[in-house]
């Protein structure tokens, strides 16, 4: 019986090619919530969000429970959900969680001896986004996720993904300036791209490593939260 529904599987199952319903609920939600157009501490009403998007509460309360493990979204004392109440006091520690991955990501790509092509776009794209401080922002932020990705850990990655929006909604809830602007910001980004060339070709991680800590923990305010390495 179980062998002639194996062999009939292709007849019974029609195959699924639309975006499911919880992965488009959670697409939208977290892109108001990063855009700044929800505002920490917000409630999140499953029956008012359904409503808005013309579907059911149950996909809605599974993206908002995904929103929920990648730190986005809290449930408050009645187990309903609002939006993290994230602050300029998470900074330091959220930034100190930024640099472990980033830091790890850089020693797996000297270790592999991984090629730096794929970064070219991206530092192409800072020298664009010149004058545009949320343009630079946003290039910023995409080359240095093209970093941890080259390291081709998708468990980093993921991780990283999840930090980088808590670390933006600590931002919107605060007055910290992060983001270089104009020629300093494509110097300093092109200097980790060239000490990381170096690394490739010493195998030694160590200097381009300590760039890195410098560069994240300035950028970010958190200098005090730890001594880059000597």
């Amino acid at each position: 019986m179980d062998d002639a529904l194996t062999d009939d599987a292709t007849a019974l199952f029609e195959s699924i090619t639309t975006t499911s319903l919880v992965d488009r609920a959670h697409s939208q939600i977290r892109a108001l919530i990063i855009a700044g157009r929800l505002a920490p501490g917000e409630p999140l009403k499953d029956s008012v969000l359904a409503e808005q998007m013309g579907i059911s509460r149950s996909p809605v309360r599974e993206a908002l429970r995904r929103l929920e493990q990648s730190g986005l979204v809290e449930k408050s004392a009645n187990r309903s959900y609002r939006i993290s109440l994230l602050a300029a006091d998470d900074i330091p520690e959220l930034a100190a969680l930024r640099l472990a991955d980033e830091t790890l990501a850089v020693r797996t790509i000297v270790h592999g001896r991984t090629p730096l092509e794929p970064l070219e776009p991206y530092i192409a794209a800072l020298v664009a986004a010149m004058g545009d401080a949320q343009a630079a922002a946003a290039a910023d932020a995409a080359f240095h996720r093209a970093v941890v990705g080259l390291a081709g850990l998708p468990r980093l990655t993921a991780r990283y993904d999840d930090l980088t929006d808590q670390i933006r909604l600590a931002l919107l809830a605060s007055d910290i300036e992060t983001w270089g602007r104009g020629e300093m910001l494509v110097e300093n980004h092109t200097m980790l791209v060239d000490a990381l060339r170096e690394a490739l070709e010493t195998g030694d991680a160590r200097r381009v490593v300590r760039m890195w800590e410098v560069h994240v923990l300035a950028g970010m305010t958190a200098d005090g939260i730890l001594e880059p390495l000597s």
